[in-house]
């Protein structure tokens, strides 16, 4: 699985700034609950991919990737990075090291967030 969700999004041109929610609209754009889905999926993978291989700011750097390319306001920011800090901290408190389960679960985000990233390119891309 070479493909980073990220950037197909942003090679989609799933860039949102026309539907961007008003001040009123705290839910956001119809996609939403997807960006949410996929911020927790990108918070998981970061924290077990650096439990169980080489440390590095591939999946955070992802998310800061698709908060900007999503031109997020502050509080839709707010939204997003607490839903992949949460799920960081969820996977942080129920593993200290690499197991068989971690590894699997590391291929269940990545597929995971390439079907979220598809179906987001598929129904909101340019």
């Amino acid at each position: 699985m070479t493909r980073y969700f990220v950037s197909l999004l942003l090679l989609a041109g799933l860039t949102v700034s026309g539907s961007s929610a008003n001040a009123q609209d705290i839910s956001g754009p119809p996609y939403e609950h997807q960006m949410i889905q996929l911020a927790e999926t990108l918070g998981s993978l970061h924290y077990l991919s650096n439990l169980c291989s080489d440390k590095n700011n591939l999946w955070r750097d992802q998310m800061n990737e698709l908060i900007t390319a999503e031109k997020a306001d502050t509080n839709r920011r707010k939204v997003l990075i607490s839903a992949f800090n949460n799920s960081y901290r969820t996977y942080s408190d129920n593993y200290s090291q690499c197991t068989d389960q971690a590894l699997k679960a590391i291929e269940r985000f990545k597929q995971q967030g390439e079907k979220l990233t598809e179906a987001l390119v598929a129904h909101y891309g340019n």
